[in-house]
C-alpha cells in the first residue's frame, strides 16, 4: 500500500481532535472509514501511532513524532497544489468519479468537445467518499451518487444533476436473474455487499426494511468495479443506478429493476474557494445537458 497525503491528512485530524468520531465529522467521512486509514497508515509505516481505549485517544510516541512531518508534508503538497492553480499555462481539471454513468459520459464527452484545449482528468473515488479527495485537492469536482440529498459542508458547493432508476445487481443464475421486475421486499433475505470501512448510509440498502429485518451486509468492495467483480461471483448482491446496465454490462451479470425503491441523484461538489472559470464551464455544461435531457 503507498502512502498517500490523504493519510497524512486524516492522521493529523485525529491528532489534533484526539476523538474518532470528531475527526471523522470534521473530513466528511465516517467513523469507521477513518479507523480503516489509519490502521493502513499505521500498516505502512509499522508503527503504532494512537493508544485507544474506551475512554480516550492518546498519541503515542511515535505519533508525536510523526505530528511535525506530517504537517510538514502537507503544507509543501498544499504550497505545490497552490501554485500550480495559480502559476500554470496549461489549463486542467481533475474530476473524481466513484461510479460512471451514461450521463457522466455524455458530460465528459462534450467538456472535451467544447474546451480542446483543456486536459481532462479522471480520479476514480470511493463509492462512499467523494468529498476527501476535493478537500484535499486531489480532484477539483467531485461527481457522487446519492440516494438522499446530501447536507453541504460548510465550504463545499453542492448542485443537483441527474436522477435514475435503481436495479438490483444479480449473479446471471440467482434467483431473481430472469425477474422482468422486482420489489423491495423479495431481496429481504439477501446478502449485499457493502464497502470496507462502512459508509453507506442505510437508507441506500434500506436497512433496516419496512418488515423490521435488517440485512446482512458484507463489507467487502472499496470501488464500483469490485462490487460488480463480488456480485457477478455469487457472493453477494448489490443496489445501483440503473444506467449501469449500459455502462456496466458483463456476461455474468444481470440487472432487475426495483419497481418501489426511489431514484437516485448525481451531485456535482467543488470547493466555494476553488471556483474556477473552468469549474462553472463545466458545471453549466452539465446543467446544459440535464435541460436537454428533460426538454
Amino acid at each position: 500500500m503507498d502512502l498517500t497525503i490523504v493519510h497524512l491528512r486524516y492522521f493529523l485530524a485525529v491528532a489534533e481532535e484526539l476523538h474518532f468520531t470528531r475527526a471523522a465529522q470534521r473530513l466528511h467521512i465516517s467513523a469507521p472509514s477513518l479507523s480503516q486509514q489509519i490502521q493502513q497508515l499505521e500498516r505502512r509505516t509499522g508503527v503504532t501511532l494512537f493508544r485507544r481505549t474506551s475512554r480516550q485517544v492518546e498519541l503515542t510516541a511515535d505519533g508525536a513524532a510523526l505530528v511535525p512531518l506530517a504537517r510538514d508534508a502537507v503544507a509543501a503538497m498544499d504550497t505545490v497544489i497552490a501554485w500550480a492553480d495559480s502559476s500554470g499555462t496549461a489549463s486542467v481539471l481533475r474530476i473524481g468519479i466513484a461510479a460512471s454513468s451514461e450521463m457522466s459520459n455524455r458530460l465528459l464527452a462534450t467538456a472535451v468537445e467544447r474546451h480542446p484545449d483543456t486536459t481532462w482528468q479522471i480520479h476514480g473515488l470511493p463509492l462512499t467518499d467523494a468529498l476527501t479527495a476535493l478537500r484535499s485537492g486531489e480532484v477539483d469536482v467531485s461527481l457522487m451518487i446519492a440516494d438522499q440529498p446530501p447536507v453541504e459542508p460548510a465550504g463545499v458547493v453542492v448542485r443537483s444533476l441527474w436522477s435514475e432508476d435503481r436495479v438490483l445487481v444479480v449473479n446471471k443464475g440467482h434467483r431473481l436473474a430472469g425477474r422482468d421486475a422486482v420489489t423491495l421486499a423479495v431481496t429481504d433475505g439477501e446478502t449485499f455487499i457493502g464497502m470496507r470501512g462502512g459508509g453507506e448510509p442505510q437508507s441506500w440498502f434500506v436497512d433496516p426494511r419496512p418488515s423490521g429485518r435488517h440485512l446482512e451486509i458484507l463489507p467487502l468492495a472499496t470501488h464500483f468495479d469490485e462490487v460488480l467483480q463480488l456480485c457477478s461471483a455469487g457472493v453477494g448482491v448489490n443496489i445501483c443506478g440503473s444506467s449501469a446496465t449500459v455502462t456496466h454490462a458483463r456476461p455474468g451479470l444481470r440487472y432487475v429493476p426495483i419497481i418501489d425503491l426511489a431514484p437516485v441523484t448525481t451531485y456535482l461538489c467543488h470547493l466555494r474557494a476553488k471556483q474556477s472559470a473552468l469549474v462553472d464551464a463545466f458545471a453549466a455544461i452539465a446543467e446544459q445537458i440535464v435541460a436537454d435531457t428533460r426538454s
